[in-house]
């Protein structure tokens, strides 16, 4: 029989007998087509390789725009070639927090940087980096609207505007505005489309502009919203809406989307146990991609040592993790801020100096590192009666090892466990062949697998080759009267 909801996201519910689904570098697809054999499958995540190594680290900040990359590692600002080429264009101050990159395009030719506070203009014609005095300790992060680099000192809860078209002149003694709608700070500003979102503590604005002299913008007519922000980085654009932590007055620790003006919740309820279980979320830090249709809003909690990814096209949520060996355990997610560059996806290293060509061809993590890969599938119950297992089956792509390399690569290993008792202790992995290159008709099977009332199957793979796994089937010997109700409602 087929095993009633084998693909899916990670969902670790309060109660382990409730659920305790986990998903860790996989994503989930919908299979569109009707006559498809499977409804969906478990598709890897992207890899990465090097393009480029800088001596100063970590990754901060990324951008690209008008042929030419910028990078913000450590404390210097780089220009990157096409072919990996590394420029440094001047240094920066630095602190905890990312760095960020604008432009006012051809306008103005220059970027907008801010970093360790302050705030700097690089002229992408005589390519000089210039610190902005009048910014110095006021520049938590900056944006681009309508001609203006605009910038938020987030320690005053203060919003600056440059002259028109012009990053060198700021007249900060005149062109701000501070908050006074709300009593909570702003924390955080980021903007879509034709808006500034101003984002406090509990409560948001989102402000326009009016075309009105001297200071043009205003806040819009729609009012104050009612939820602020967790991690200030955490927000943002996805698909022409915006995505943060979110917090307010009566609580905290969701995900939210704003694609208007009134943000929907998108975190379901085992994510959001999870993250109240967080000590800290304010140091969050978060990334959009879109890679082969799915786009991807990637949360790190740096605190934590952890990441989730959300998927637009779903609404799924799964883990990512670069694979510690030392200690047996994921970290959080080590690539980060991500920009297309050159028509590829690029992308930093948090913990290093690199800068990585990010895609679904590529196998390898951060440093060279092995990909693991985990899916812990829903428990299988029938009642609390024993369930008789006689066998159970991985159905994925088989034969797709290398021709040569690592023996691991080229009869690449699935590992799979099991838990008896819901998930909470487990049994010996045992390994089974996925088939070498060419070996198109191998299955990936255990038999006589003895009894359980709840049982927890959970596969890994570490192989460099390009998994899908499609679906898992069972043949059971008795108490499967409640499992085919399983997987009917599964189908429905």
């Amino acid at each position: 029989m087929q095993f009633p909801a084998f693909v899916g996201g990670s969902y670790q519910s309060q109660a382990y007998t409730a659920d305790q689904e986990r998903t860790v570098n996989w994503y989930v697809e919908r299979i569109e087509a009707p006559g498809g054999s499977s409804r969906s499958a478990l598709y890897p995540t992207p890899g990465v390789e090097t393009i480029v190594t800088a001596t100063t680290q970590p990754g901060r900040g990324h951008f690209f725009e008008n042929d030419r990359e910028f990078t913000v590692c450590g404390n210097t600002l780089y220009e990157i070639g096409q072919f990996g080429t590394l420029s440094s264009r001047g240094t920066v101050a630095i602190d905890g927090n990312p760095a960020t990159i604008c432009s006012n395009g051809d306008g103005g030719g220059q970027l907008f940087v801010t970093s360790g506070g302050n705030g700097y203009v690089y002229d992408l014609t005589a390519n000089t980096l210039t610190q902005i005095a009048a910014l110095n300790g006021k520049a938590t992060m900056g944006d681009f609207l309508d001609g203006y680099f605009l910038c938020l000192n987030a320690s005053n809860s203060t919003f600056y505007i440059s002259a028109l078209l012009d990053g060198t002149s700021w007249a900060t003694g005149t062109d701000f505005a501070q908050r006074s709608t709300a009593s909570d700070p702003w924390v955080s500003m980021k903007v879509t489309g034709r808006y500034v979102w101003l984002l406090g503590e509990v409560t948001s604005e989102v402000w326009y502009d009016t075309g009105a002299s001297p200071f043009p913008f205003a806040a819009h007519p729609s009012g104050l919203v009612q939820y602020g922000i967790a991690a200030p980085f955490s927000v943002a654009r996805i698909e022409g809406a915006l995505v943060w932590l979110g917090s307010s007055g009566i609580g905290n620790s969701y995900v939210l989307r704003a694609p208007g003006f009134a943000p929907e919740v998108v975190s379901n309820y085992a994510l959001q146990s999870v993250l109240a279980g967080y000590i800290r979320v304010s140091d969050a830090v978060a990334d959009t991609y879109n890679d082969l249709g799915h786009t991807f809003y990637v949360i790190s909690f740096p605190g934590q040592n952890a990441t989730w990814a959300w998927d637009a096209q779903t609404g799924d949520w799964a883990e990512r993790g670069t694979w510690n060996v030392a200690n047996n355990r994921f970290d959080a997610w080590s690539p980060r801020f991500h920009s297309l560059a050159f028509g590829e996806h690029r992308i930093l290293d948090s913990a290093s100096g690199g800068v990585y060509r990010l895609s679904s061809t590529l196998m390898a993590d951060a440093g060279g590192a092995l990909i693991r890969r985990v899916r812990r599938a829903p428990a299988l119950t029938a009642e609390n009666e024993r369930i008789f297992y006689s066998a159970f089956e991985l159905d994925l792509e088989p034969g797709v090892g290398v021709a040569a390399g690592n023996a691991q690569d080229v009869d690449p290993q699935v590992m799979m466990r099991m838990s008896n008792d819901g998930g909470k202790t487990w049994g010996a992995e045992m390994m089974r062949s996925a088939g070498k290159i060419g070996e198109y008709k191998k299955r990936v099977r255990w038999n006589r697998l003895g009894a359980a009332r709840r049982r927890v199957f959970e596969v890994s793979v570490t192989a460099a080759v390009p998994w899908r796994i499609t679906n898992a089937f069972l043949t059971l010997g008795q108490s499967i009267r409640s499992l085919k109700g399983q997987q009917q409602q599964a189908q429905q």
